[in-house]
């Protein structure tokens, strides 16, 4: 028996995807508002607990490549519903941007049914490309659960006639893979419940619940310990999960968020928890929120533009929308841009968390498919210079790429992003160079040492079309902490 039964109407929030179009055009990033630069939203004294730095040690510092996942009944929308919604980006928003009633809604849950959807498949595909962590949407904001919940039977396996515990599935095939395993849930908004708050008013209570009275005054504490709390403590009580995503924190104080952590802590005390739990992903950070969660989760596809106090993660996509969608205004990324972006954001101290969504029919997106694919490839070859590594050291970073250093310092890992037959330089290296690889084929490198400044002399053509890795084996191990010293 269903001890809850689901109302509300909340803004639902989702990771950002860029796509490009089999065109392959580059995209520009927009330029952040001066309260959305990492100067301003990380004060250089943040400091993680110490528990926090352990649990990520175990396994989340050296994974750096992660599978988000956003499937649920908007997955069947593809972006458009009745001809309204597809001016948002988010397809995964389309009951709060189509402005679907409630009840709408979930006859359209009734017919969910991702009879193509094979675990097995999916789980295999991820780590096949080099993926080390998958994390999905175990309920988003629309208040549609992916897993068989006892809290309410708006979920996948009470509602529609697909039956099945879908994150079961998953979190079994994954570990079958050797894979980490998380969710993500939509602990504040949840658009099925009157008492959720929004993200944003453009769609309005009334008009997902029109027969409310029009004086109703939302509770959202009462959604919290009725529905929220309840749902989260049934998904670590019943799956072994590695990593807690939480989303969207509306009206989010300590004191909401506390038990949002506790639950976790009490049942699954090695579990990974974003910052989303109630901090926003361009907001300001907050010593002492920092108890609460693990690691940073920064701007929907954004990318570290300087090195933080705090580990960080990127939940980018492949595509500029988080669920599948194929109408309205929609684009994909080239696989250069994903490699690069990913290269980055680990270089600069941080995790990828790249996106895809799958199909209504439980099929994953063919084209997600293949970037996913050419960044194993690539990771194939130059996997050393990612897995296991730590952030840039030197206290630049080149203006033709990144770089990226062993745990133990004795290898320095220099990503050639923009390819210029000829000589390129490094600075700020106080270690000597024993010798300069090409990663991928293991040929010598030619190069010159003075000081702290490095000359290589790269051939006509480059040896990855996307990114050249050169291997320095360094006869000291080289730290950050060093390069600063020196500098200074």
């Amino acid at each position: 028996m269903k001890l809850f039964k689901p109302l509300l109407i909340l803004p639902a929030f989702s990771c950002a995807l860029v796509s490009l179009s089999f065109a392959e055009t580059k995209h520009e990033p927009r330029k952040p508002k001066p309260e959305e630069a990492f100067e301003y939203r990380f004060s250089d004294d943040l400091k993680q607990t110490p528990d926090s730095i352990d649990r990520l040690d175990k396994w989340f510092t050296d994974a750096k490549f992660g599978a988000f996942i956003h499937f649920g009944v908007y997955s069947t929308q593809e972006g458009e519903y009745k001809g309204r919604g597809s001016q948002h980006r988010y397809s995964e928003w389309i009951q709060h941007s189509a402005k679907i009633p409630v009840e709408e809604y979930r006859e359209l849950a009734k017919s969910f049914n991702p009879s193509e959807f094979n675990a097995q498949e999916w789980a295999k595909t991820f780590k096949d490309c080099g993926i080390k962590y998958v994390v999905i949407t175990s309920k988003h904001h629309d208040g549609f659960a992916l897993f068989d919940s006892d809290v309410s039977d708006y979920n996948i396996h009470d509602h529609t006639p697909f039956k099945r515990d879908l994150v079961k599935e998953l979190c079994d095939a994954c570990d079958a893979e050797g894979l980490k395993f998380g969710v993500y849930y939509s602990h504040a908004q949840d658009w099925d419940e009157p008492d959720a708050p929004y993200l944003n008013y453009r769609t309005k209570l009334h008009e997902l619940h029109p027969d409310l009275p029009e004086d109703y005054k939302q509770d959202f504490d009462s959604y919290l310990e009725g529905k929220s709390i309840k749902q989260m403590e049934e998904l670590v009580t019943k799956y072994p999960l590695d990593l807690v995503w939480y989303d969207t924190p509306v009206d989010m104080t300590y004191e909401r968020a506390k038990p949002f952590s506790d639950v976790i802590r009490k049942h699954l005390p090695n579990c990974i928890i974003n910052s989303r739990i109630i901090q926003r992903g361009k907001g300001v950070v907050k010593q002492e929120n920092l108890e609460l969660f693990d690691y940073i989760s920064i701007g929907d596809k954004e990318i570290p533009t300087k090195k933080l106090p705090l580990y960080v993660e990127s939940p980018d996509s492949v595509s500029s929308s988080f669920g599948y969608k194929k109408k309205g205004k929609h684009y994909y990324h080239t696989p250069e841009e994903m490699i690069h972006r990913f290269v980055n954001t680990v270089c600069a101290g941080g995790n990828s968390l790249v996106n895809n969504g799958p199909m209504g029919n439980g099929k994953l997106d063919p084209e997600a498919v293949r970037i996913y694919k050419t960044m194993g490839e690539w990771l194939e070859a130059n996997g050393e210079s990612i897995y296991n590594t730590r952030r840039n050291p030197l206290e630049a970073k080149p203006e033709w790429g990144d770089v990226s250093v062993s745990k133990n310092g004795k290898s320095l890992y220099v990503h050639v992003l923009d390819w210029n037959a000829g000589e390129i330089n490094l600075y700020g290296l106080s270690a000597k160079v024993d010798s300069a690889t090409f990663l991928e084929n293991g040929e010598a490198v030619t190069f010159a040492q003075d000081g702290e400044a490095l000359t290589f002399t790269l051939p006509e053509k480059a040896i990855n079309q996307y990114d050249t890795v050169i291997k320095l084996s360094l006869a000291e191990s080289v730290s950050e902490e060093q390069e600063k010293t020196h500098i200074e």
